[in-house]
């Protein structure tokens, strides 16, 4: 636009001084008249600066219009300055509350500062309220073997406990290797009951884990890493005690004869905690085609998050506010998510969808698509767009409608010649609980602890071998773990497709009638120890969480 508007005032002036210079060039060639009067000549001079004057004013007018009438860009306006400047709030936040903003640490901190941000816009702001399961250490745990020779691991160094491991205390019992542990048969013909699991990581979620080891009357269940050190993650659905250790000990234990003997000691106590999701919403835009566009706002309590995934909640917060300065009028609704209790099972996310599905079915059937963000400014990072391909057996009601999703985002990285990958579209973010409702779904990742390829650094960069993310789940995870030109790419495509989505009406629609919502089965299934979380049933979990 502002390229046509200086166009329209070069070519009005260059006309303009061409017939100036006729007009000079005929005053000295011109013969003066009997008695020294000119009419002729001074008519057409008049005429001449009249019609200058004329295309002057025309190249102004249409300057005026066609700057009053330019489309507001989400994409040109977007500041990135601003998102890394709510980056290191964020960042100090969590510097008061032992370095996260996990739930129950920095998170409601984490809140209100977005809420102060909101309150400023002229979007409606409301907080969505919801209770959670959490789960604190006791005392110090043990392990220890017992027979053939005894010995006594290090806690944090040898081993360590599982998140939602209850207290419990084991007492020479044997220690069996039953391999990926994800399914009944994996355990050996003479498996006796109250005996401990041990388990190879890698095959299965943990809750798939604690499930089979709990129906197989295990004792506690051991699980090895694939790295030579023990772990921490989030086991919500186990009964017995859980711990980790590293692959040499895990291997070395396994291959004992006869099979060895362990004790142990775990203390953890799980209570009911209240946390919320913030919702902000455009005043105007159709209500029947009203489109999510959300990320997770809590981090682990290992480190402040600002990477996982203050990258996209800050995106988020940028686009929101700055639809608010534009004062822009979308076509279909907005509404702009935050959510809480991702880092311990996408719980946020579910409570939204299955309270609107539950208690409020037209308004759940009005959601038409959901834009999730989860981890976009890695510092090894890839550009990954979510597959909606891959999700076609687990989720065929959302497919049709998503590759409509994942099209935008391949077409805003291919008109500027960026490179692009695709990532698993299998529920293990915030969008998850949407497309297991049968709602569309679509979003960018830059990647978490899988390690780059040496094609992934052709097409990106960076060091092969190692993690997108060095400093996952981890202390480092601050705005120095933030590649600064991987965000702004990922948020520009963010903002854009949004932009898209919030004008196109046909294309929304397309969308949405891509499934039968009227025909979808009932919410998937809970597990069965769905007892353990009555309000929020089965879990999701991210792709470090598979084991």
């Amino acid at each position: 636009y502002q390229r046509r508007v200086r166009g329209w005032i070069f070519a009005c002036a260059l006309l303009g001084s061409i017939m100036k210079s006729y007009a000079t060039l005929s005053d000295d060639s011109s013969e003066t008249l009997v008695g020294g009067h000119e009419p002729s000549r001074t008519k057409r001079r008049t005429w001449i600066i009249g019609i200058f004057l004329f295309l002057i004013l025309l190249a102004v007018v249409v300057a005026i219009v066609v700057l009053s009438t330019r489309k507001k860009s989400f994409e040109e306006n977007l500041s990135i300055n601003n998102i890394m400047a709510h980056l290191s709030n964020l960042e100090s936040v969590a510097s008061s509350y032992n370095n996260s903003r996990a739930i129950a640490l920095g998170y409601n901190a984490s809140v209100d500062y977005v809420l102060s941000k909101l309150n400023e816009s002229n979007l409606d702001v409301f907080l969505q309220h919801f209770p959670v399961s959490m789960w604190s250490r006791g005392a110090t745990p043990t392990l220890s073997q017992v027979t053939p020779s005894p010995r006594s691991f290090v806690y944090k160094t040898e081993f360590e406990i599982l998140d939602y491991s209850p207290s419990g205390s084991v007492v020479g019992k044997t220690l069996v290797s039953v391999g990926s542990g994800c399914s009944l048969t994996d355990y050996p013909m003479d498996w006796v009951n109250g005996s401990v699991a041990l388990i190879a990581r890698g095959s299965c979620t943990f809750a798939n884990m604690a499930d089979i080891a709990y129906q197989k009357a295990a004792s506690a269940f051991i699980v090895y890493n694939t790295a030579n050190s023990p772990f921490t993650t989030s086991v919500r659905n186990t009964v017995i005690p859980a711990f980790s250790i590293g692959f040499s000990l895990g291997q070395e234990l396994a291959s004992l004869t006869p099979r060895p003997t362990v004790s142990l000691q775990s203390y953890g106590e799980v209570f009911t905690y209240m946390t919320s999701n913030i919702i902000a919403e455009t005043v105007g835009g159709r209500t029947d085609r009203v489109i999510v566009m959300g990320s997770h706002l809590d981090s682990v309590p290992a480190g402040p998050g600002i990477n996982d995934n203050g990258s996209g909640s800050a995106t988020v917060l940028e686009v929101a506010l700055l639809i608010s300065r534009l004062n822009y009028k979308p076509k279909n609704k907005l509404r702009f998510c935050w959510w809480g209790a991702e880092e311990i099972g996408l719980l946020g996310s579910y409570y939204y969808v299955r309270n609107l599905r539950a208690n409020f079915p037209d308004e759940y059937k009005n959601i038409a698509l959901n834009l999730n963000f989860d981890m976009i400014g890695s510092p090894n990072f890839q550009r990954g767009i979510y597959n909606a391909s891959s999700g076609r057996a687990e989720f065929p009601d959302v497919v049709d409608g998503s590759l409509l999703i994942e099209q935008l985002f391949i077409d805003f990285f291919e008109d500027r010649n960026i490179n692009y990958t695709k990532t698993p579209f299998n529920g293990r973010s915030d969008y998850g609980p949407f497309i297991e409702n049968s709602i569309p779904a679509g979003g960018l990742a830059t990647g978490a602890e899988v390690i780059k390829t040496q094609q992934g650094r052709i097409d990106f960069g960076g060091i092969t071998n190692a993690a997108f993310d060095p400093c996952y789940h981890q202390r480092c995870d601050t705005v120095w773990n933030i590649n600064v030109d991987a965000l702004t790419s990922m948020a520009r495509a963010a903002a854009n497709v949004l932009q898209r989505l919030a004008d196109d009406e046909e294309l929304v629609d397309k969308i949405v009638l891509s499934n039968n919502r009227t025909l979808v089965a009932e919410p998937h299934a809970y597990s069965s120890r769905s007892l353990l979380e009555p309000l929020l049933g089965s879990y999701n979990f991210k792709e470090s969480e598979i084991m």
